[in-house]
C-alpha cells in the first residue's frame, strides 16, 4: 500500500500539474468505489476549477472552486496517472501492467486526463463539500501527521503512553495515533533510531524517543524527495517508479548483511505484518 511518501509525491505532483485546470467530465466502470454515483460526481465537478491539493494521512484531497473537494484513497494498488497530448504515448503509459487497469478517468477542458489505475480495485473516490473533508470518518479518526512539526518527542511520548503495553512496531502503524507511517518506513525509522520493533513502547527512554522521532522525520522526508518506492504497484503521476528502494537498510532484506555492521537482517511478524531489523544495530 502506498505510504506517506508515495501519497505526498502524488499530491505534490498534482499540485504542479492540475491546479487551475477545469474539469470537463468523469467516467468509471467500477461504481461501487465512487461516491456519490459517477453521474452525480460528474455533475458535481463539471466546470469546476482545481484550487489546490493536500494530504490527510494517506488520503489525497483535490479542492475545487465550487466549495467541493475530491477525496481519493489509493489503497493497495492504486495510482493516478496524469496524461496529456504530449506524454500519452510514453512507455510508462503504454505498459499493460499499469495502463490496463484504469477504472476511473477525470477529464479536463484542455484535453488532459487524470486516470485512476487500480489492479485490485480497492481504491475509492468521494466528492464532498470542502467543509466536510476533515469530518469524514476515515480522516477524523487519524492521529497527528507523521511529518507534522507538532510531532515532538514530548507529544510522541504521550501518544506511546496510550498504548504503552504494545510493541513500538505496532504503535507506529496505529493511524489513530500517528498518520502516514506504513510497514516500509516503520522498519527503516526503527533501524535509524537503533530500536528493535518488538520492544514494548513503555521501555523507550527519553533519548530513544528523541532519536525515533528524528528518524521518522528523516526517512519520510528523504523518501518523499525520491518519490517514495514502488514496493508493489505504486507509480507516480508520470507512471514512473519511486527511487527510494536503493536507500533501504532493513526492509525486505531478510538474510542479507546489514549495510552498517554486516550482521544478518532478521524478519519477525508483528500482528499480520513483517518487521525487519538488525539484531546488532538495534537494541
Amino acid at each position: 500500500m502506498p505510504e506517506l511518501p508515495e501519497v505526498q509525491t502524488v499530491v505534490t505532483q498534482l499540485g504542479r500539474k492540475i491546479v487551475g485546470k477545469i474539469f470537463s467530465g468523469f467516467w468509471s466502470d467500477w461504481e461501487r468505489k465512487v461516491s456519490p454515483s459517477s453521474t452525480e460526481l460528474e455533475c458535481g465537478i463539471r466546470g469546476a476549477a482545481v484550487l489546490g491539493t493536500r494530504r490527510f494521512g494517506k488520503h489525497i484531497v483535490i479542492d475545487l472552486d465550487n466549495r467541493h473537494s475530491l477525496v481519493i484513497h489509493l489503497k493497495m494498488t492504486g495510482h493516478l496517472l496524469h496524461k496529456t497530448e504530449e506524454n500519452r504515448e510514453s512507455r510508462a503509459f503504454t505498459e499493460d501492467r499499469y495502463n490496463g487497469y484504469i477504472h476511473h478517468i477525470f477529464s479536463f477542458a484542455d484535453g488532459s486526463t487524470l486516470e485512476f489505475s487500480d489492479l485490485r480495485k480497492f481504491g475509492w473516490i468521494m466528492l464532498v463539500e470542502t467543509i466536510e473533508v476533515e469530518r469524514l470518518p476515515s480522516i477524523a479518526v487519524l492521529g497527528i501527521d507523521a511529518l507534522s512539526s507538532g510531532l515532538t518527542a514530548t507529544v510522541f511520548s504521550e501518544l506511546v503512553r496510550k498504548r504503552e503495553r504494545r510493541m513500538i512496531g505496532e504503535i507506529l502503524l496505529d493511524q489513530s495515533l500517528i498518520a502516514g507511517i506504513g510497514n516500509i518506513y516503520r522498519s527503516e525509522a526503527l533501524f535509524l533510531s537503533g530500536v528493535r520493533p518488538y520492544r514494548p513502547g513503555k521501555e523507550l527512554g527519553a533519548s530513544e524517543t528523541e532519536k525515533l522521532v528524528k528518524a521518522i522525520r528523516r526517512v519520510l522526508r528523504q523518501a518523499s524527495r525520491l518519490g517514495g518506492m514502488s514496493d508493489g504497484d505504486f507509480r507516480d503521476t508520470d507512471g514512473l517508479s519511486g527511487r527510494f528502494e536503493k536507500n533501504l537498510f532493513v526492509y525486505g532484506r531478510t538474510g542479507q548483511p546489514c549495510k552498517k555492521c554486516d550482521t544478518i537482517i532478521h524478519r519477525i511478524k508483528i500482528g499480520q505484518r513483517s518487521a525487519f531489523f538488525c539484531p546488532s544495530c538495534q537494541e
